[in-house]
């Protein structure tokens, strides 16, 4: 793993953390719906933390191709999420409608964070 993706991970990894205590807190202070927001946030930083693992994997030591394989599913995987809420709009389906847009808020951050850690070191 090169130094893209060490700092990478580590920032899914501390935002995954961040997610879970905010999470934790909110439910100590009786604030559920907040509180499964932030559950719903670590889930996305999860599932593309495990999309980083998977690039290792499928793309060996091609660092470029990596960055591109994970930036693919960072844009193919929220065009679900985009639809849900689409569809919940036209529903009006308020907390569905927030839900999705967590995480394509979420997912946007990811991206952003990737560009520019790639971005520092190449």
């Amino acid at each position: 793993m090169n130094e893209q993706q060490q700092k990478f991970e580590s920032y899914l990894d501390e935002q995954i953390a961040a997610c879970k205590q905010r999470s934790k807190l909110l439910a100590e202070d009786e604030r559920m719906d907040e509180g499964k927001f932030e559950k719903i946030r670590a889930n996305v930083y999860e599932i593309f933390k495990t999309i980083l693992s998977v690039a290792e994997r499928v793309c060996g030591k091609d660092d470029l191709a990596k960055r591109d394989f994970f930036l693919q599913k960072a844009e193919q995987i929220p065009t679900s999420w985009a639809a849900s809420y689409e569809k919940a709009r036209q529903n009006g389906d308020i907390e569905k409608m927030h839900i999705e847009s967590i995480k394509l808020d979420t997912i946007q951050e990811i991206k952003d964070m990737c560009m520019q850690i790639w971005e520092e070191t190449t």
